[in-house]
């Protein structure tokens, strides 16, 4: 195994652990529902992990993987978009997805320092029907390090 291989090997687990995460989201409430299945499928195939025996066998197994952070800032802010999208996409946020989250944020490697006011710009700029951009901005803005 090349370096190469080893880094695109880590990209992917990268991938199936936030589409995994985003089911873990989903099912916080006891319920996965038709608008969180539709961010599930989209995020799934915009990391090209998204075919229905993929989608299955993470939705059966998904508490078996943790969210494995990336390298790039960008990246990871857009993950904690879709993840945070998730926990509104039944237009109620649960305290169990709450804590799911605040989890997440840890997991992706931004500093604990900023969990607090990260959290809190994320749910609300997904609150306020933010896209990815004012979405980052926003989150870059608040975590200035």
């Amino acid at each position: 195994m090349t370096i190469l291989d080893a880094f695109e090997n880590a990209e992917y687990r990268n991938r199936i652990s936030v589409v995994a995460t985003l089911i873990k989201l989903s099912f916080a409430d006891g319920v996965l529902d038709e608008n969180e299945m539709k961010i599930i499928e989209k995020v799934a195939r915009k990391y090209g992990i998204g075919d229905a025996e993929n989608l299955k066998f993470l939705i059966k197994n998904f508490d078996k993987f943790s969210i494995q952070p990336t390298y790039s800032y960008d990246q990871r802010i857009e993950e904690l978009y879709y993840l945070t999208k998730i926990i509104y996409a039944d237009g109620e946020i649960d305290k169990e997805e709450l804590k799911i989250l605040k989890n997440s944020i840890i997991a992706l490697g931004f500093p604990p320092k900023n969990v607090d006011i990260i959290y809190e710009t994320a749910v609300g700029k997904i609150v306020d029907d933010a896209d990815l951009d004012e979405f980052s901005e926003a989150i870059k803005k608040v975590n200035r390090q």
